[in-house]
Formats: C-alpha cells, sequence, structure tokens
C-alpha cells in the first residue's frame, strides 16, 4: 500500500513486546490515529528521542491491510517541547490536553482547527509567559466550541441579562448555561447547578470563546477566576463524557 505524510502531535504512547511502541497521535489530515513503530525502543535512526509524549512531529506512515494499526516508517521532529517535561505543572497541564483529546475525539476524522488549538496550547505551555493552568483552561473551553458544546456564557439563559447586580451566577450542566442569582431565586429547584460564578470568570471565559488564538495572550485572570473556570469545566467535561478526566486531578492538587 502507499504511505502518506501528514504532521501529528503524539498524545499516547504505550509499550509493545520487546522493543516495538504502540503511539496515538492526533493529525492534521488523519485526525486521531494510532500506530505500531516497530523496534522504536531499540532504533538509534529512524525514531531517537522522537516519539515523545507532546512531541510535533511529521509522520511518514502506510495503512494496514488487516489491522486499524498503521505502520509508522519515519518521524521527523519539528517541535519537541523540551520545557513542559522539566515543570511538573505544565507536563501536568500538557497531560490534561491531550487526555481531552484523546477522549473527546475519534479515529481518522480530522479537525484542523482542533489541531490548530493543540499545537498552540502546547506551545503556550511551551513558552511559559503563562501560569500552566491558564493555558489548560483556554484549550479546554475552546475544545468545548469545536465540538459543539459551548457553554452560553454570553447572559443568563432565563432573563437575558448580564450584570454585576445579578451575582453570583450559577453554571447548569442541564442547560449548559449561567443563571443569574434572581432568576435561581424565582424557580424551586431540586438540582441546584453545583458551580457559583462571579462576573469576571464568566468574561474571562466568554472572551475566550470567541477571540483568534492569536490573541488569547491578551486575557489575565485572577485566581478567583482560576478557580471558578477550572472547577465548571471539569464539571462539564466529566458530566457529557460520563466519566472522569484524570489528569485535572494532578493539575489540580
Amino acid at each position: 500500500m502507499e504511505s502518506d505524510r501528514t504532521p501529528a502531535v503524539v498524545i499516547d504512547i504505550k509499550t509493545y513486546g520487546e522493543s516495538d511502541k504502540i503511539v496515538t497521535l492526533f493529525s492534521r489530515n488523519r485526525g486521531r490515529m494510532s500506530g505500531i513503530a516497530k523496534g522504536a525502543r531499540r532504533s538509534l535512526k529512524r525514531f531517537v528521542n522522537k516519539l515523545e509524549l507532546f512531541s510535533e512531529l511529521e509522520i511518514l506512515f502506510t495503512d494496514s491491510r488487516t489491522s486499524s494499526l498503521v505502520r509508522l516508517d519515519e518521524a521527523e521532529l519539528i517541535n519537541p517541547f523540551p520545557s513542559i517535561r522539566e515543570n511538573y505543572d505544565r507536563y501536568a497541564a500538557a497531560s490534561l490536553i491531550c487526555e481531552l483529546t484523546l477522549q473527546w475525539t475519534r479515529e481518522n476524522d480530522p479537525d484542523q482547527q482542533l489541531f490548530d488549538l493543540l499545537v498552540w496550547s502546547l506551545g503556550s505551555l511551551e513558552n511559559q509567559k503563562r501560569p500552566a493552568v491558564w493555558g489548560a483552561i483556554l484549550f479546554n473551553i475552546r475544545l468545548f466550541t469545536l465540538l459543539g458544546y459551548k457553554p452560553d456564557l454570553a447572559d443568563c439563559i432565563e432573563c437575558g441579562i448580564l450584570s454585576a447586580g445579578n451575582t453570583p451566577y450559577r453554571f447548569t450542566t442541564a442547560q449548559n448555561g449561567i443563571i443569574c442569582q434572581k432568576c435561581f431565586k424565582k424557580h424551586t429547584r431540586t438540582e441546584q447547578p453545583g458551580i457559583s460564578f462571579s462576573l469576571s470568570t464568566i468574561r474571562f471565559l466568554h472572551k475566550a470563546q470567541e477571540l483568534p488564538l492569536n490573541k488569547l495572550e491578551r486575557l489575565h485572570f485572577t485566581p478567583e477566576v482560576v478557580r471558578e473556570a477550572t472547577s465548571m469545566l471539569k464539571l462539564y467535561g466529566n458530566s457529557i463524557l460520563q466519566r472522569d478526566i484524570i489528569a485535572w486531578d494532578f493539575l489540580l492538587k
């Protein structure tokens, strides 16, 4: 069969046998894909220091006639993001980004915007201009938008108003939006939304949804925004997936 090339990011690695690796990547042209790298654990030429978690690569691969695994033939290193591996918080944030990509995508379902977001997010962690959790928050809120689960943060989903006089706001996973304090008090609710939001957190996340990637560096946040945003994103994602994203626990410990 003919070989093909694509840029890709390594999002998961498993050892296989004595010398092989099973590598899961998110690629620009094929989306999520898994491949076997024969002899990768012993190779001194083709794969040395290349098939590492978070690495951005240009891969040469060949489809298999009998397996969903492609055969990884070559890998050219584009960016290894070495600083991520030197800092616990950045490593935890990058691990969260990769786990989210792994859980929210399907094989052979390309999404160029998601690929660009993944590379941008790892690059922001590598540059170390912001705390690690900042990159994780921005990746997660943008991921929801790309997947069609964009939270409605423009205004209260019941009265349509967003103002300081109606705080605190509450995020409801069932309705995928925020409810102001006045509207919340009007109704008897058997199940209360679990996350309270300040106006600054709502505005931060709403801007993060709307700004182009190259302008996200302009966003500033406080410890309160980080605490509320991570609580909301973790709760919302786990609710949709119906499972826990383990890497959140390492990032937030």
